[in-house]
């Protein structure tokens, strides 16, 4: 027997025809959101070992529990890139779809969508600072973005970070005028995902939090809702935007198969390769030493440097400010050597004049007289 589910959508009432399967569905997702709490916790792996995954165990589904809310059936599929328990890099393909649904008359309100969207994503877990080789980064731009914390609250949440593209065909009516076309969106995800449940087959159930947020390249009718004659007259065509959009808010539930929760994968390489650990601190130590070599001589050449000047400045005359500091002269020409004259007729030789008479005093002269 069909069952019907009334929901308010803005001020609307909305009578939408669903199949005992989807209501079912519906339900046991609901169950799962509230009681998450209640559910087992699987424990975080710290092993230091290299696991090779079997092809099941890199393959995930996820559904999106508030578009199941808005009566909006979807399925994602997710894959690792590489088969290590270091890989962090996946894949995805996510598809939703309402499209025309079955009415007895023709709502105010619309809300039909078919999207498409391919994503990949990084995950990544908080690394504790071991004062050693893991030490926060320099910049404090480089702080905010790090996963490097000396404290971590949530050692059991995996977090992740990507890029989307997405094609979505939609109709959608909330006001008096609605919007009908497609649009190709792309942008970034950000979230978390944190273990809920493990199964006696080993497969793993996680709860998954995160959004999505891009710009959309829009193509779109607009129309309106004539409840007299029960149609939607398109009022403008061929319109186009280009806007920013939410493209997803989730609320989500990731199932995976195999004996390899998330609990063991996305793991740090560092944490897990012992090779690739002592390779990396190698290369760490000698960055290190060569960085205090360089300080060392830097700080010899400057202090070289700086006893050089004291004693140049100490021995160097420093003109007074008020006198003025003379220009340079021109240099002078240098003027060609004149020939040299032929020496002149040695002069005739002067006489030599007779020594004058000593005079004689008036007595003596009397005495000869």
């Amino acid at each position: 027997m069909p069952r019907y589910l009334l929901t308010l959508l803005g001020s609307n009432l909305v009578v939408i025809y669903m199949r005992n399967h989807v209501l079912l569905i519906y339900c046991w997702l609901c169950v799962l959101l509230f009681l998450s709490e209640s559910l087992l916790a699987q424990r975080m792996d710290t092993g230091h070992k290299v696991d090779t995954l079997s092809m099941k165990e890199r393959v995930s589904f996820r559904t999106n529990a508030v578009d199941w809310l808005l009566l909006v059936p979807n399925i994602g599929v997710e894959f690792d890139l590489r088969r290590y328990n270091w890989n962090r890099w996946a894949v995805g393909l996510n598809l939703r779809a309402n499209w025309q649904s079955s009415h007895t008359f023709k709502p105010g309100v619309v809300y039909n969508v078919a999207e498409v969207r391919a994503e990949v994503r990084n995950y990544y877990r908080i690394r504790l600072l071991d004062g050693k080789y893991i030490v926060p980064k320099e910049h404090k731009w480089e702080r905010w973005v790090s996963p490097r914390r000396a404290v971590s609250k949530h050692p059991t949440t995996t977090y992740y970070r990507g890029a989307f593209v997405a094609y979505n065909n939609f109709s959608l009516k909330f006001g008096d005028e609605g919007r009908q076309g497609s649009a190709l969106i792309g942008g970034l995800l950000f979230g978390i995902i944190r273990p809920m449940y493990a199964f006696a087959n080993g497969n793993t159930l996680d709860f998954e939090l995160g959004t999505a947020i891009g710009v959309a390249f829009a193509n779109y009718d607009t129309f309106r809702h004539d409840p007299q004659d029960d149609c939607y007259p398109i009022v403008a065509r061929q319109q186009t935007t280009v806007m920013p959009v939410i493209n997803d808010l989730r609320i989500g539930f990731v199932y995976r198969f195999g004996n390899y929760p998330i609990t063991s994968k996305y793991r740090w390489r560092y944490d897990v390769d012992v090779p690739y650990q002592q390779r990396l601190d190698d290369i760490i130590m000698n960055r290190r030493i060569q960085r205090a070599e360089k300080q060392r001589s830097d700080s010899i050449e400057a202090v070289v440097r700086n006893l050089f000047w004291q004693k140049y400045d100490s021995l160097v005359k420093v003109l007074p400010a008020s006198e003025p500091v003379q220009k340079p002269k021109k240099a002078e020409k240098i003027e060609k050597p004149k020939k040299e004259e032929k020496p002149k007729k040695a002069e005739k030789s002067e006489k030599p004049k007779k020594a004058p008479k000593p005079k004689k005093s008036k007595k003596e002269a009397k005495d000869e007289s």
